[in-house]
């Protein structure tokens, strides 16, 4: 009875919750950041979702505590990109560190 009931608890989980996490590093206020935790088949994707709000294109080096490879991303002004960073983690929080000029 006990499995059952676990089972029950773990589905009904929504596939869709999410966790935000820090952002920390250097680049222009008018880029914002946002990095963000997805539950979804039983672990958290990590992802990073950028907006480019300055006059002209940037270019943003994105990493993690969980995934230091550094990704980097050219946006457009007014442009706007999810960055995937790792998929299937354990960890509902992570902290990205995002470089842009």
């Amino acid at each position: 009875m006990r499995r059952v009931l676990l089972v029950l608890a773990v589905s009904a989980l929504p596939l869709s919750a999410w966790a935000q996490a820090r952002a920390p590093g250097e680049r222009p206020e008018c880029v914002r950041v946002e990095a963000i935790a997805r539950f979804g088949a039983m672990a958290y994707d990590h992802w990073v979702h950028l907006e480019n709000g300055c006059d002209r294109a940037v270019r943003c080096r994105v990493r993690t505590d969980v995934n230091p490879e550094v990704s980097t991303v050219d946006l457009e002004s007014g442009a706007r990109r999810d960055v995937s960073t790792f998929r299937g983690s354990p960890a509902s929080t992570f902290v990205a560190t995002v470089d842009c000029e």
